[in-house]
């Protein structure tokens, strides 16, 4: 075999991987200093899309004059679409800080599979976390090693009398199912290449 033939199939097994690939950068899913305020209304959270990759997003919630949480100052709803053969395997926070107060013991994310809150009780909730530390992936404090395909609606929100902003990343990654027949699909045709 001439090393042109040689070296296809690695280029295309490496190719394959390529696609399959978490580290693809994702985008920023919403700033609140660009991209206006997230709705505080837990009937009709933003509703964004994620991609393979890392994503983020950001904003302010607490005592900032806008309102839609439960004691009347700003929480902060969003809706997260994740297509078939993709899922979420960790959200983790990059940046949290306050200002004229402490937050205590954290600042609340409730989560609720589906695109909406039928209501802001811990009924209308399927878990819920409380986040504050840099580098914590909360889906575990969510009881949850991941989020499949689908609809993921999320709550933020500080109780206290103070502002906390936070900036939020997502890593979304195929399915192991999908990466898995990846895999299996370049070793058949290295594999294949091989017995000619």
């Amino acid at each position: 075999m001439t090393p042109r033939l040689l070296l296809a199939p690695a280029a295309l097994a490496l190719s394959l991987c390529m696609i399959g690939s978490p580290s693809v950068k994702g985008a920023i899913l919403w700033n609140e200093g660009e991209d206006g305020d997230l709705p505080g209304d837990f009937n009709s959270p933003q509703a964004l899309v994620v991609t393979p990759g890392e994503h983020t997003f950001s904003g302010s919630i607490g005592d900032t004059g806008d309102t839609g949480a439960t004691d009347g100052g700003d929480a902060d709803y969003l809706s997260l679409m994740v297509p078939d053969g993709l899922e979420i395997v960790s959200i983790s926070v990059q940046t949290y800080s306050f200002v004229d107060g402490n937050p205590g013991g954290g600042s609340f994310l409730g989560y609720r599979s589906g695109s909406d809150f039928a209501g802001q009780g811990f009924d209308d909730i399927d878990a819920w976390a409380l986040f504050f530390e840099v580098g914590l992936n909360l889906l575990p404090d969510l009881g949850r090693d991941s989020l499949a395909a689908g609809q993921h609606a999320f709550w933020l929100q500080e109780t206290n009398p103070t502002v906390v902003d936070y900036y939020l990343s997502i890593q979304v990654v195929p399915e192991p199912a999908v990466g898995g027949l990846v895999g299996c699909g370049a070793l058949l045709i290295v594999g294949g290449r091989r017995r000619r």
